[in-house]
């Protein structure tokens, strides 16, 4: 069993949420904020103030493209807005400790009168749509605040009333939202601020490995899904790793840290731009400082949630190499942890014989001459790669996983 506290998982997975927005980012922490100050005002339970809590922050975990993110901050409704929100309803199903958010997120870019004919309780539409209407107002925020403030705001979402939106949870927002200090606090540098006794008054909770599981499976179909090339790539690394540290003797416990780091350690790619992962020639200097961030990023976002910190630092060292020249952080050597190195090689392995916009898979051959290029070098473990070498054709295998559907899903 693992501890976890519950709000800092759904912090942290919203701080990597926001980095598909790379200039845009705290929008989940602006909807959770929003979301549940009118729900409090409204005199709503302390348990649906939670829930738009944490859906608030997870409502967007449908969007892995910043091309798609960009529509969704740049329009206040467009029509291919719903797939994200079925995608990130089927994502949260998955996953045992946020299943019950998956109605918000379904349902939260429905206009009020088509959630009204769909059936759903009450309490769940009117929470679903609370969240459309703050989200939306977090676009006129971020648009029109300065130029037009709270007044200019509030009158373009009224004038969608009953049409997007409940009239009634539009006349409760407009009472949470006509001070200025509603619309202040959601600046940058008072957010986290605002979040802190949250964070602090969560529930420490005993959650098994599969459920954690359940969140790194989650959160590594989000980072595989921003390219057709990655489909699975973080899968298959976890998968690879996993085999590799059982061959060389890992504990249980090292194990079960080996696997999520896996799962997690891409997650700094979301803040990358869909043109460069996709880019089918060499990357630009400044492309590749860009690339060269994700294993930090990766880490910054993990660290954020206790009992973590070893999965952050595996995740930030799996482009470090033996001779020093890695990154971000230029190890060198014992510096390098074994599961680390472990990664390395399942990370480098499973790019090679997987398809890449600027080359097709490699052959398992070949792949397995270029790792062992990399040991003569002095940048990879010998070990470790010739504990893959040992059984090729199941390395390929285990490898070359596939997302949970079976097929990838591009967002």
């Amino acid at each position: 069993m693992h501890e976890i506290v519950l709000e800092e998982v759904a912090y942290a997975l919203a701080s990597a949420l926001d980095l598909v927005g790379i200039d845009d980012v705290q929008h989940g922490q602006r909807v959770a904020l929003m979301a549940s100050a009118c729900a409090r005002h409204g005199g709503w339970s302390e348990s649906r103030c939670q829930a738009l809590m944490l859906g608030g922050l997870l409502h967007d975990c449908g969007v892995s493209s910043t091309q798609q993110h960009y529509r969704l901050v740049a329009e206040l409704d467009w029509e291919g807005s719903q797939e994200h929100a079925d995608r990130g309803a089927e994502l949260l199903s998955r996953v045992p400790l946020f299943a019950h958010l998956e109605p918000l997120v379904r349902w939260h870019h429905t206009h009020w009168p088509q959630l009204l004919q769909a059936g759903l309780p009450q309490e769940q539409a009117l929470a679903a749509n609370l969240i459309y209407l703050v989200d939306r107002a977090d676009v006129l925020r971020a648009k029109h605040f300065y130029q037009e403030g709270q007044e200019g705001i509030l009158r373009r979402l009224t004038q969608h009333s009953g049409s997007l939106f409940c009239p009634d949870l539009l006349e409760l927002f407009e009472q949470v939202a006509t001070s200025d200090a509603f619309w202040f606090q959601l600046e940058p540098w008072v957010l986290e601020d605002r979040f802190q006794p949250w964070l602090q008054e969560g529930r420490h909770q005993l959650v098994s490995f599969d459920s954690l599981k359940s969140l790194g499976l989650m959160f590594a179909d989000v980072v595989d899904a921003k390219s057709p090339y990655t489909a699975s790539h973080s899968r298959g690394v976890a998968a690879l790793s996993l085999w590799l540290g059982e061959r060389l003797a890992l504990s249980g416990r090292e194990l079960e840290i080996l696997e999520l780091a896996g799962l997690l350690h891409d997650l700094g790619k979301l803040r990358v731009e869909d043109d460069i992962l996709a880019k089918p020639g060499p990357l630009s200097e400044l492309e590749w400082r860009y690339m060269r961030q994700h294993s930090f990023d990766s880490a910054q976002v993990l660290k954020r949630v206790g009992g973590f910190a070893e999965i952050a630092t595996l995740a930030a060292m799996h482009h470090e190499t033996l001779d020093g020249m890695g990154y971000p952080y230029r190890l060198k050597g014992a510096a390098i942890p074994l599961a680390a190195r472990i990664i390395a090689v399942a990370d480098i392995f499973q790019a090679l014989v997987q398809d890449r916009p600027y080359r097709a898979a490699m052959a398992a051959g070949d792949a397995l001459d270029q790792l062992q290029q990399r040991v003569k070098q002095g940048k990879l473990d010998r070990r470790v790669v010739a504990c893959l070498a040992q059984d090729l054709p199941l390395a390929v295998k285990i490898a070359r996983q596939q997302p949970a559907n079976g097929t990838a899903r591009v967002l």
